[in-house]
């Protein structure tokens, strides 16, 4: 993973993070209670952080998708580069999410497709390391493996509360008590999106010392 992949990664994870907090900062109206609270209601019509919000998925978007790309070059085995296509989907759809804001036709179809997108990431990567490619089983690979495994199932059990919540609540419409599942998807994401930057890094640096023993 060269220098301009790891850039894009992390660049997409601050614009995700900063057009979703500069967004809540700006609109009052949204909150994690009442359990109504939607993200998408930080882009919609007339809310005050709108703009920051949609530039921030677009940006987070785009900046991921080469970020994705640099992924798939970089790729060692297939189940690697099904990680990597797997989050250039889910940075499509932030990217649509973002230039599409409720009450767009595409952006929940897009949202939705970012959070399923983005959670199958972090597994597929999970088992990847956990398991390694062929018998090689790396320990510290391993370890993050299982960290990433675990964010996954901390991420399933958001969601789990937030159907429970709505469930036990009554409460109408199918998008109620989202979120906190939703804060919670992207912020595993985004994460996940700079550990692998900083994993590349440090492959990279390997190498490189390697090459320069040898020589």
């Amino acid at each position: 993973m060269n220098r301009r992949t790891r850039l894009a990664g992390v660049g997409s994870s601050l614009a995700l993070a900063a057009g979703v907090l500069v967004a809540v900062a700006l609109d009052s109206t949204v909150s994690a209670l009442p359990v109504r609270a939607r993200l998408s209601d930080l882009g919609r019509p007339g809310a005050p952080g709108a703009l920051v919000f949609g530039l921030g998925l677009c940006l987070a978007g785009a900046l991921g998708l080469g970020f994705a790309r640099g992924c798939w070059r970089a790729a060692n085995d297939p189940l690697d580069r099904a990680v990597a296509a797997v989050s250039g989907a889910a940075f499509l759809g932030l990217g649509v999410a973002g230039a599409v804001p409720e009450p767009g036709i595409a952006h929940v179809p897009a949202l939705s497709t970012a959070y399923l997108a983005g959670v199958s990431a972090l597994l597929l990567d999970g088992v990847r390391r956990r398991h390694g490619p062929g018998d090689h089983v790396d320990s510290a690979g391993s370890r993050a493996g299982t960290v990433l495994v675990g964010t996954v199932g901390i991420v399933a059990a958001l969601w789990a509360l937030r159907a429970l919540v709505a469930t036990t609540f009554v409460l109408s419409g199918a998008t109620s008590a989202l979120l906190l599942a939703e804060l919670g998807t992207l912020s595993a994401f985004g994460g996940w999106v700079v550990f692998r930057a900083r994993a590349g890094a440090s492959a990279e640096s390997a190498a490189s010392g390697v090459t320069a023993a040898e020589r």
